[in-house]
């Protein structure tokens, strides 16, 4: 993880104990785990390693089937979409992933986000569909009315989404500061994003709510 910080970043990420410390205060740090999966990490990202209030759960999910190592595959795809999005809280210049106003079209009405990147991997012919289609497809939007209301905090709320399908069955998954939202997930679910009938194709974002609108912006989200 620290190698592939440093390579998206172009700055020096180091392990320090339970820690992945980046320049500054950045810190992403190992978490108590919730899954039994043997490729998956519960995760800390931490905009200020001094401040537990900057903390945002995340995770690392190994991908089976890739030409390399489950977990370095897994890794790999976090830097992309939820690395990037820490590492552009702090940056704030729009060169590892994009913001999004409260009132943009692609956003989620009434929040400052920062979108992380899109990421796809599958096998076949059209392991790449779910990916075009999530690139096409704003996904906040059409998750904004089963995201409306209290989503536990005002400030630096990470939203995961996973989508994709192959051997007969699909996900979707959304995942509202650590833990599944079951109406955003069912929400993801009925849009009309590609199944493919042979291979699998799948996808993976991240977003980083930075505040609400008309609150201050936090600590963690100054340059």
């Amino acid at each position: 993880m620290a190698d592939e910080l440093s390579s998206l970043h172009g700055e020096s990420w180091r392990v320090e104990g339970q820690e992945v410390r980046g320049p500054g205060a950045l810190a992403v740090r190992l978490g108590e785990p919730h899954d039994q999966h043997p490729h998956h990490f519960d995760l800390l990202l931490l905009a200020d390693r001094d401040r537990p209030e900057t903390a945002v759960p995340g995770c690392v999910t190994g991908i089976d089937g890739a030409d390399q190592d489950p977990v370095r595959r897994g890794i790999e795809v976090w830097a992309a979409t939820t690395g990037a999005a820490l590492i552009e809280l702090v940056a704030h210049n729009g060169r590892f992933a994009g913001h999004l106003d409260p009132g943009d079209p692609d956003g989620l009405p009434g929040w400052h986000a920062i979108h992380g990147g899109v990421v796809g991997w599958g096998t076949g012919g059209r392991f790449h569909d779910v990916q075009d289609w999530l690139v096409r497809n704003p996904v906040l939007p059409a998750l904004a009315d089963a995201l409306d209301g209290d989503l536990g905090r005002d400030q630096l709320v990470g939203v995961q989404v996973l989508l994709g399908s192959g051997d007969g069955g699909s996900d979707a998954e959304v995942r509202v500061h650590g833990e599944v939202h079951r109406a955003g997930s069912e929400a993801l679910a009925a849009l009309d994003w590609p199944r493919v009938a042979e291979g699998a194709a799948h996808a993976r974002t991240f977003v980083l709510l930075v505040r609400r609108v008309g609150d201050r912006a936090g600590a963690g989200a100054r340059r």
